[in-house]
């Protein structure tokens, strides 16, 4: 059995671990059972200082419990300037909108960072294959490798 993609955790994952909307019950199972994988070392995950800020703009008590569940996660060293340089290329080939460049550099984060897997809820912006195609065309054509980006459930792990 290979070794477990390393995945990048991005800010919309987070609100599906607390939103209590029955309409959103199948996002919240997957969200946590990875999120119990990741606890139990089942899985790999990564995310950036971008997320940190982003969950810390959360009110408490949410906040407080959004904050932990990144004891197990690893806190990616990217440097700053080529984290920009990246989500403006994202920006200014039109592949994020400007008004979403905060996502653009969760990617540059996930790609530059060595995740193999940026996992996202942000259907609109990140979670769909024409977004994928054209952030894997920047990147590449950037010199930098591509990544797949998937939600919760689709990298979730199971027992044969």
């Amino acid at each position: 059995m290979g070794q477990a993609p390393i995945l990048y955790l991005e800010t919309s994952i987070f609100g599906f671990f607390t939103d209590a909307d029955p309409r959103n019950a199948t996002h919240r199972e997957a969200v946590e059972r990875l999120f119990s994988q990741i606890d139990i070392a089942v899985q790999t995950a990564s995310t950036s200082p971008l997320t940190v800020l982003e969950l810390d703009r959360t009110p408490e008590p949410t906040r407080s419990r959004l904050l932990g569940l990144l004891t197990p996660v690893q806190l990616l060293e990217v440097d700053d300037a080529a984290v920009e340089e990246l989500s403006q290329a994202y920006v200014r080939d039109g592949v994020v909108p400007e008004q979403y460049a905060d996502d653009a550099r969760h990617v540059a984060y996930a790609v530059l960072g060595g995740a193999e897997v940026l996992v996202s809820m942000n259907l609109r912006h990140l979670a769909n294959e024409w977004a994928e195609r054209r952030l894997n065309a920047v990147s590449t054509r950037l010199g930098h490798r591509a990544i797949s980006i998937r939600t919760p459930a689709e990298v979730l792990k199971y027992e044969d």
